[in-house]
């Protein structure tokens, strides 16, 4: 089983808590294709198993930096999922690869990647973030067309552009942080706080890289891929829990293979 995941296993990755995996995942249905939702859905648990996995994978698999690196190890595994989707694969291990790839769009917005595990800063945020995320609205940040229709290539430009700004947000949270008197003030927090800002960016961030590189590889996999409203500077808002578009049809829906 997950035959797409890497099989690596080392020390447990100090980039993000473990529970933004799955938070990422539940956030991204609205925005992912229907199809490709109903089955994250229906393979929950593979799908944890798979974020889990990804989580024990090599340090340089989660850092910008390096070989394989982060944009690396993202276009290896979207490229692979594609794979499987074209030669038929069971869900059940291609949704276990999307877990990994939910892991992995949770390194990409996380503000202290890079940071060492004794980083106080960073345990700090990474100890705030699962307390403030449940107050945080469901906000997406625009459908990538170009990137989910477009080749491998484009993946790298998303990431390269999303650890840009997830680098700034580090910054911001330790001057959050100092203001109060340090790392260890991080409870003291509340919802008008710096803090509070970059959690709900990182959060929506990481929900919508990885509805957008899922769709990438839902597309390339043969999948159809509904067009979201479009517009230049245009977030979409979730009320509600999140779940799975409405979809015309209950059948999972495919492109016709080009001659």
């Amino acid at each position: 089983m997950f035959a797409f995941l890497v099989p690596a296993v080392a020390a447990v990755c100090f980039t993000h808590p473990a529970a933004l995996d799955r938070e990422v995942g539940r956030r991204a249905l609205p925005w992912l294709p229907p199809d490709l939702a109903r089955q994250i859905t229906h393979y929950e648990p593979e799908f944890a198993a798979g974020a889990a996995a990804a989580a024990r994978w090599p340090r340089s698999y989660h850092l910008p930096a390096g070989q394989p690196g982060l944009e690396g190890a993202i276009r290896a595994q979207c490229e692979r999922l594609a794979a499987a989707l074209r030669s038929q694969a069971p869900f059940a291990e291609v949704v276990g690869g999307l877990g990994a790839l939910a892991h992995l769009a949770g390194d990409l917005e996380t503000p202290f990647l890079a940071a060492h595990a004794d980083d106080a800063y960073a345990r700090s945020f990474a100890s705030y973030l699962p307390t403030a995320s449940p107050r945080i609205p469901l906000v997406f940040y625009g459908q990538q067309r170009a990137v989910i229709t477009g080749p491998a290539a484009g993946i790298g430009a998303l990431v390269a552009a999303r650890r840009r700004d997830a680098d700034a947000l580090a910054g911001i949270v330790r001057d959050d942080l100092d203001r109060l008197g340090g790392p260890g003030a991080w409870a003291r927090l509340d919802d008008r706080s710096s803090s509070f800002g970059t959690v709900s960016l990182v959060l929506n961030h990481a929900a919508s890289d990885f509805a957008n590189l899922a769709s990438w590889v839902w597309f390339h996999g043969g999948g159809l891929v509904p067009k979201l409203p479009s517009q230049q500077g245009m977030i979409l808002v979730w009320k509600g829990e999140p779940q799975p578009r409405e979809a015309p049809s209950p059948r999972l829906g495919f492109r016709q293979a080009r001659p």
